[in-house]
């Protein structure tokens, strides 16, 4: 059985009061290892499709994370990806377009000889192929990309590339071969955004040399196997093998809302991570939780495996009560370990070298009720008062047998006492 043993919490930065904001700044922390030090980003603005890529501020540690000073977000671009031909790979994250001047096709003209092949013209947003919204009223209209007009119809996402032997990065468009890639325009308050398209996971080179990266749907999506609309995401997995030109859609995992093995009140499959296994094999993880869809915070996270380098997937099954962003950390010494959260912050261990069996899971942070810390204790506390943290956690590798977690605590003290929104790292350890 393997025993996690976690090591104490070490302060990143501290940030404003959480009733300053609750949602967006000083969350999501993003950690790199560049060999000589250890590098993190930090969000600072408000969560929403319009700020993704807004700037970060970022820290770095030289003494394995006991210690961290802020730098220039310049280091950015030495947090890509190191392939075997030298290159540094970089995906940033970018904001959504806002759609200025942009006419909606009136859904009464959607008549039964409406043309849904006809890429709409300039300044002109077609029928939706399909629609839904949230919670707060946000209406999000779904089209095939081809649909769209032609300035917004790229299958495209914007990289960094540092060639090897080279200190100055190079500005790319990494074409993506995407069947049924399906853009989301939000509409809120009158204002309409295009999602941008970016990767979502963490990018990593595979043992057949290639990179793989997860990504997700937007808010609806055409199903590739069906052709038809679905109002839930979809989980993606990308694969490239010319050191990340052009990146092709290696598998897709579609929520499938039958009322039977999944829950129907889902967000469907969105954040996801995958790793490869020591007997050859590769796991799956997988969230399914998205509140502005169902009013609901808690959903499971799922978890599926594959014995053919990822062309087939065995029926995602429930792994845990919870899981919102799972991200998993290999270890040289041949563990492989599993973060989720929210509530609460868990770490779990394999087992085996398949990924069949995991550790019991250590808890990072408790799943109960937090509200009593805050500076002003709200009565009856929101389920965010009860959590009191960001629960977006990331882990990177530390040496043989450990690791960092990253997370942001809602609730942590300065020296005055006063909580405020801080990012802390912490060290995992692996026994036998």
């Amino acid at each position: 059985m393997r025993k996690l043993i976690p090591g104490k919490e070490q302060v990143v930065v501290r940030g404003i009061r959480p009733e300053e904001q609750l949602w967006g700044a000083y969350q999501f922390p993003r950690p790199y290892n560049l060999g000589d030090r250890l590098v993190v980003s930090v969000d600072v603005c408000e969560d929403n499709i319009q700020s993704y890529g807004s700037p970060k501020r970022w820290f770095e540690s030289r003494d394995r994370g006991e210690s961290w000073q802020e730098v220039d977000p310049a280091v950015a671009i030495q947090c890509g990806l190191r392939l075997a031909n030298g290159d540094l790979l970089y995906f940033p994250m970018v904001s959504g377009t806002i759609l200025e001047g942009y006419r909606v096709t009136p859904q009464n003209l959607l008549t039964p000889g409406y043309d849904f092949s006809r890429r709409a013209e300039e300044k002109t947003l077609p029928i939706p192929d399909g629609m839904t919204c949230w919670l707060d009223g946000t209406l999000i209209r779904a089209f095939r990309v081809e649909r769209l007009p032609e300035s917004l119809s790229k299958a495209e996402w914007l990289a960094f590339r540092v060639p090897a032997g080279e200190t100055k990065p190079v500005e790319e468009h990494v074409a993506l071969d995407w069947p049924c890639l399906t853009r989301v325009v939000h509409e809120h308050e009158g204002v309409l955004t295009l999602k941008s398209l970016f990767p979502r996971g963490n990018p990593r080179l595979g043992p057949d040399g290639a990179i793989w990266v997860t990504a997700f749907s937007g808010e609806g999506h055409i199903n590739p196997e069906t052709g038809l609309y679905s109002p839930y995401y979809s989980a993606e997995l990308f694969r490239s093998d010319d050191d990340g030109h052009t990146f092709r859609l290696h598998s897709h995992m579609e929520y499938e809302a039958d009322g039977k093995r999944y829950p129907y009140r889902s967000g469907g499959f969105s954040d996801s991570d995958i790793e490869f296994m020591p007997d050859g094999s590769m796991v799956w993880f997988l969230r399914t939780a998205w509140y502005c869809s169902t009013g609901e915070e808690v959903a499971p996270m799922y978890f599926a495996r594959s014995t053919d380098s990822g062309r087939t997937w065995s029926k995602p099954e429930k792994f845990a009560d919870t899981g919102i962003l799972p991200r998993l950390c290999k270890l040289d010494c041949g563990v492989t370990l599993l973060c989720y959260a929210r509530p609460g912050i868990f770490v779990q261990a394999t087992e085996d070298e398949s990924g069949t069996r995991w550790s019991e899971p250590l808890v990072v942070m408790t799943p109960g009720d937090r509200s009593a810390l805050a500076n002003r204790r709200v009565t009856p506390p929101t389920f965010h008062d009860w959590d009191g943290c960001c629960c977006n956690p990331e882990m990177i590798p530390l040496d043989r047998n450990s690791a960092l977690i990253f997370y942001s605590d809602f609730y942590f003290p300065d020296r005055d006492g006063v909580k405020r929104k801080t990012v802390v790292c912490r060290k995992i350890t692996v026994e036998a």
